[in-house]
């Protein structure tokens, strides 16, 4: 049975004399606020903040179903819990002591737009005080022409354009990304800015994160299992291998190289190659299990790209790293399905394999940094050439007394180092 908020305002629900201020379909106007039941609201299964823990729970043979509200709520409850423990009971313990103090915001079918956390804190509340407690919130009648883009515009405004943190983990944020701008395409770039409050540089980038996330997934198997890319968290690696791979390839946009309308079919297949180094590196480098004593991984990604990806020695690098790729590729291609659990028994299974990617690694960028070394004194002697070449002859000539002593000066000094390192010469 699908229930009608508006239908039971006077029974079941009562009106207060608060307001709440929304912006729908441009117009920024007061709303009134209700006090609800908990039984009659539910949360919104496409929430951004709990996208990683229900593909989780999907993924693990499970199904969500609203036909038992109570069962519904209490598992996507704990989701919310767990995304942020601590800031859900700071919430809990401020609701207790000073009551709700900011309305959220519901569909007339019960589905909580805004208000998720204080939503949870007042179902814990009520389980431990044994007594009536209420949602206070805006009901939006969706038969009065509110869309779901303009659902989802509102919800993009309440979480992100105000003067609050959005404490999203941030793949979480990248699936919600990906989902409202890529797969779904409900707003533009410019749009989905303006909404955030973010600028449109910091969109894009987040699109392209929320791709090569999408492509990672891909890569092992592991297609729309969101959260294996929080629990490995990919945010800083996925972020060091935009820049790399642009870095690369000149032009290319990764949102689109490998659809069909990037016909160089020449550097599709160097794109994969460099990217799929870049993701066996990841699960090289990253901490799968307890045992492991893994670093820095986006450092690593960073390091690979400076000492490696960007060198003359890059296909030296990638002849050598090639097999390893193959390997651990196939490994995860050879699997049915690919969960969290496949990862780490993956991970085990590769576990040589994978100290040799790291030693392969550790070896390209330790070459790197010492050809770089060597070459510094060189580097360094040709930037202060071109800075005396600067000094006019004509200028030199026409100084001041004072000027020209100091002159003298520098350059006696000049001189003095010039024939001390042409002393530590072996020529």
């Amino acid at each position: 049975m699908v229930v009608k908020l508006n239908e039971l305002i006077g029974t079941k629900i009562m009106m207060t004399d608060a307001t709440r201020k929304l912006t729908i379909k441009g117009e920024t106007k007061p709303y009134k606020v209700a006090r609800i039941p908990l039984d009659l609201c539910h949360y919104n299964n496409q929430n951004g903040r709990i996208a990683t823990h229900i593909s989780e729970f999907i993924a693990n043979g499970n199904t969500l179903n609203k036909s038992d509200l109570e069962e519904y709520n209490n598992i996507l409850g704990e989701f919310i819990y767990k995304a942020n423990p601590t800031a859900l009971d700071e919430t809990m313990n401020n609701i207790d002591k000073f009551d709700q103090r900011v309305a959220g915001v519901v569909l007339n079918d019960g589905r909580i737009i805004d208000g998720n956390r204080r939503f949870t804190a007042l179902r814990k509340l009520k389980d431990e005080k044994g007594k009536d407690i209420y949602f206070e919130a805006v009901i939006l009648n969706q038969e009065e022409g509110i869309e779901e883009r303009d659902i989802k515009r509102l919800e993009l405004n309440l979480q992100h354009a105000e003067e609050k943190p959005v404490d999203y983990d941030p793949i979480d944020n990248l699936v919600d990304v990906y989902r409202d701008l890529i797969e779904n395409k409900l707003f533009t770039e410019k749009e989905y800015a303006t909404n955030t409050n973010k600028k449109p540089s910091e969109v894009t980038l987040l699109m392209k994160k929320a791709e090569l996330m999408v492509q990672f997934l891909d890569y092992i198997n592991a297609e729309g299992k969101y959260y294996i890319a929080r629990d490995l968290a990919l945010d800083g690696p996925l972020q060091e291998m935009v820049r790399i791979l642009e870095n690369q390839f000149k032009g290319i946009d990764i949102r689109n190289v490998l659809t069909a309308s990037h016909n160089d079919k020449g550097e599709i297949a160097d794109y994969l190659r460099v990217r799929n180094a870049l993701f066996t590196a990841i699960f090289s480098k990253r901490k799968l299990n307890e045992s492991d004593n893994k670093g820095d991984v986006t450092r690593d990604i960073r390091d690979m790209g400076k000492f490696i990806i960007s060198t003359s020695n890059r296909e030296e690098f990638l002849d050598e790293f090639d097999d390893v790729v193959e390997e651990v590729y196939e490994a995860f291609q050879d699997l049915d399905s690919v969960d969290g659990f496949k990862v780490k028994e993956v991970g085990q299974e590769l576990a040589d394999v994978r100290k040799e990617a790291q030693d392969v690694i550790d070896k390209h960028i330790e070459d790197s940094r010492l050809v770089i070394a060597k070459a510094k004194p060189v580097d360094l002697l040709n930037k202060a050439f071109d800075d005396l070449k600067r000094i006019e002859v004509e200028q030199v000539k026409r100084m001041e007394f004072s000027t020209e002593q100091e002159f003298i000066t520098v350059f006696d000094e000049v001189q003095k180092k010039l024939n001390e390192l042409r002393g530590a010469l072996n020529v």
